[in-house]
């Protein structure tokens, strides 16, 4: 036993710093590794895949679209904003649906009708698994797509696969079949245009986040007060795009039908008026999860919103990689996002892979460097590449954390991504922010 010992030592001596990091990375993993296998086997169990012992719950989010692609189908579109025709009808194409589980007001644009009306030809069982399937492409293909600008993280590319499958953002997705791969593709579609200097099509790609209209307040802001006119001119012309596919196939009064819809149900989607806001992520459930009166709560909801699109709008007219300026404006679109659930939270992923890319770049640099004016001894001598990797980790496994914000009410991945946002953003515009950041690297 002895000269195992010694062996093992004898091994462990042999290692590089670059082997020694490798096991630390793994070590630090532990907790991914746990999560993954308690939340596929959640998946596993509650969805349709046929299972030994699955018990699938028939009512998740998904049956809102498909009963949107079964009105289109049947050519009844007065149906489809007319919410007790919309019920009955949900409850005929779900049987077995418990009516408890049935609060799904129609508040979803006519063009969705038109995505889901194929799928809707479907049993809804087989719809529902199609989907699934569709979705973890779309979010691969969108995970793929920003490795690909990541130089430093082709090296890893098992880890980076691994941490991609275990996203607790995709989990929820999942969990709740809900479209926030949609959102996903917008927001790395125009990555994309932008890192090949095509600010229309990307504006396209951002203005598709109509399909949410809450998803694009923080794109509306910024690039509108940032002077991008190419950008808003795009996403002017992709969100009326998005619109007019509904009017010419669907009929103008179904346009219309559909904004009165969301002016009738907009106080039902009211912070103060939503279930499960311990699911929620964004400065509005923030404030209400600390049971703020209502006036306080908006009150500082609209306060913090404004610092942290002020503060976006300087980054993005900031002269720093767009890496970082399209991280701010990501984690800006989650943070004054007033209806972000954390299945929305996946828009996060582009933003995770890019900023931990920088950080691989920042290998040798103190956080005192980065920082000069930091009074924290202790936090100036550390590494500034390794801290913000783990505060990278902690907010990509932050929306785990829900029972913290359900007992304690406070939602720690708001603090955990107002952090985050706040390290880029004085990192941008930080009068040494162009020897810091590397500019031709990142």
């Amino acid at each position: 036993m002895g000269a195992g010992v010694m062996a093992a030592a004898g091994r462990r001596g042999d290692l590089t710093p670059a082997g020694h990091a490798r096991i630390r990375r793994y070590l630090a993993l532990i907790p991914v590794f746990m999560w993954l296998v308690f939340s596929g086997s959640d998946l596993l169990m509650h969805l349709p895949f046929g299972l030994p012992g699955a018990q699938v719950r028939s009512a998740r989010d998904f049956v809102q679209f498909y009963v949107q692609g079964v009105v289109v189908n049947r050519g009844d579109t007065q149906a489809l904003y007319d919410a007790n025709m919309w019920m009955q009808l949900l409850r005929r194409q779900v049987p077995g649906a418990p009516d408890s589980d049935l609060h799904f007001p129609p508040v979803y644009g006519p063009q969705l009708a038109l995505l889901f009306s194929p799928l809707a030809h479907l049993t809804y069982d087989r719809a529902l698994s199609v989907f699934l399937f569709m979705s973890l492409a779309i979010y691969l293909a969108c995970g793929y797509a920003v490795w690909k600008a990541c130089p430093r993280l082709r090296a890893w590319p098992e880890m980076v696969a691994f941490l991609l499958l275990s996203d607790p953002a995709l989990h929820y997705t999942l969990r709740f079949t809900q479209i926030s791969v949609i959102g996903l593709l917008c927001v790395t579609g125009g990555y994309v245009a932008l890192r090949a200097n095509r600010p229309f099509l990307a504006g396209l790609a951002i203005g598709s986040l109509i399909y949410k209209p809450q998803s694009g307040l923080a794109a509306a802001v910024i690039f509108i007060c940032a002077r991008e006119w190419r950008i808003v001119l795009g996403a002017i012309v992709g969100a009326a795009v998005h619109l007019a596919i509904g009017g010419v196939l669907l009929g103008a009064s179904v346009v219309a039908a559909y904004g009165r819809s969301l002016l009738h149900m907009a106080p039902d989607y009211a912070p103060q008026s939503q279930p499960f806001k311990f699911h929620m992520h964004s400065w509005s459930a923030f404030f209400e999860l600390l049971a703020l009166p209502g006036w306080m709560a908006t009150a500082a909801y609209v306060a913090a919103a404004a610092v942290t699109l002020i503060l976006a709008v300087r980054c993005w007219r900031a002269s720093g990689p767009l890496a970082l300026r399209y991280s701010v404006f990501l984690i800006a679109t989650v943070l004054v996002n007033p209806h972000l659930y954390a299945y929305d939270f996946i828009v996060l992923a582009p933003a995770f892979l890019l900023l931990w890319n920088w950080a691989l770049a920042q290998r040798g640099r103190a956080v005192g460097e980065v920082f000069p004016a930091l009074p924290i001894a202790w936090l100036r001598a550390r590494s500034f590449s390794t801290s913000l990797e783990w505060l990278l980790y902690f907010c990509y496994m932050s929306p785990v954390f829900a029972i913290v914000a359900a007992e304690f009410h406070v939602q720690l991945s708001v603090l955990a991504l107002a952090l985050l946002g706040g390290v880029v953003s004085a990192v941008l515009l930080s009068p040494s922010g162009r020897a810091i950041t590397g500019w031709s690297t990142a």
